[in-house]
């Protein structure tokens, strides 16, 4: 009996045994499936949680975009508003600036005469005049030279001239004069000495006024036989004897270089030492703008030209 039983545990434990060890591959085998069902799972998830990320991203970048442009927009209205009121306002001032100044220009040239050669003629300040064929063409170079080098191209009012002098007087402790030749005439014979700006406004006028009625040639005459020359000397005529003993008509280049120099300061010029000094900066200023060749300055500038103080 005890055999028995014995074999029958035997055979019974070999069945447990075996059911056992057929059930644990089983077990591991569906915890490895599990375990990849679920390892599948977390990446699916990632998967999708990784593109989610992206667009959250793009959109945040477009958000940030449309908002730096809605206010770089605001800022260009604003700034657009602000230009449109300054230029209103500017608009305005050139308005009011304009009225003012044609009511100030009006008031100041409401009596102003037409400038021709008959008025200037009855206020001549030289009792003796030159008639405008006598005077040499040397002398009419030399003044137009040093004096108003652009005389035949303007037309009674040199703009560069007068910027160019404004400009100077601003930045410089000296001043700088922009009058041309017609303005100097309206100065000398017309108006007055007076620095102020109605005179200046009146000279301009009657400078454009000389011009629509006048020749260039005329022009320059009335200038040569009204300029100071020192000695008490008023024209090129009284000046040509008072330096040289001799006719305006009888000048050479030599000479007439050096009295077109004595008009821009005639107290200093009128010594014969600075007036050669004058004299040299013509000529060479006449070569520069064409009036005169090489030769000609060349035996200019080595002439001797006495004053006739210097010679008596």
């Amino acid at each position: 009996m005890s055999y028995y039983n014995d074999d029958q545990n035997k055979i019974r434990r070999k069945k447990v045994s075996s059911s056992n060890s057929n059930k644990e591959p089983l077990k591991n085998i569906k915890s490895n499936d599990k375990k990849k069902e679920i390892n599948n799972i977390k990446r699916e998830r990632q998967s999708v949680n990784k593109p989610n990320k992206n667009i959250n991203k793009k959109l945040d970048a477009k958000q940030n975009i449309s908002r730096q442009n809605k206010k770089r927009l605001k800022r260009k209205k604003k700034l657009s508003n602000i230009a449109k009121k300054v230029l209103v306002i500017a608009l305005l001032f050139l308005v009011v600036l304009s009225v003012v100044g044609s009511v100030i220009v009006f008031t100041v040239l409401k009596d102003s005469p037409n400038v021709t050669s008959e008025l200037l003629k009855q206020n001549y300040i030289s009792s003796e005049v030159a008639a405008e064929d006598r005077i040499p063409k040397y002398l009419k170079d030399a003044v137009v030279s040093i004096e108003d080098e652009r005389f035949y191209k303007h037309n009674g009012v040199d703009e560069i001239s007068l910027a160019r002098s404004l400009v100077h007087n601003l930045f410089t402790k000296t001043t700088q004069g922009g009058s041309t030749i017609e303005m100097q005439i309206s100065k000398n014979l017309l108006t007055n000495n007076d620095k102020t700006i109605k005179r200046k406004m009146k000279d301009i006028y009657n400078a454009t006024s000389m011009n629509k009625n006048m020749s260039k040639q005329d022009i320059l005459a009335v200038y040569l036989n009204n300029i100071y020359l020192g000695k008490s000397s008023y024209g090129v005529s009284k000046g040509s004897r008072a330096y040289f003993g001799k006719n305006v008509s009888d000048l050479n280049l030599a000479e007439c270089a050096m009295l077109a120099g004595i008009t821009n300061s005639p107290a200093r010029y009128s010594k014969h030492t600075e007036a050669k000094k004058r004299q040299e900066t013509i000529l060479y200023k006449m070569k520069e703008l064409g009036y005169i060749n090489e030769k000609e300055y060349s035996d200019a500038l080595i002439q001797d030209v006495p004053f006739k103080s210097e010679i008596e």
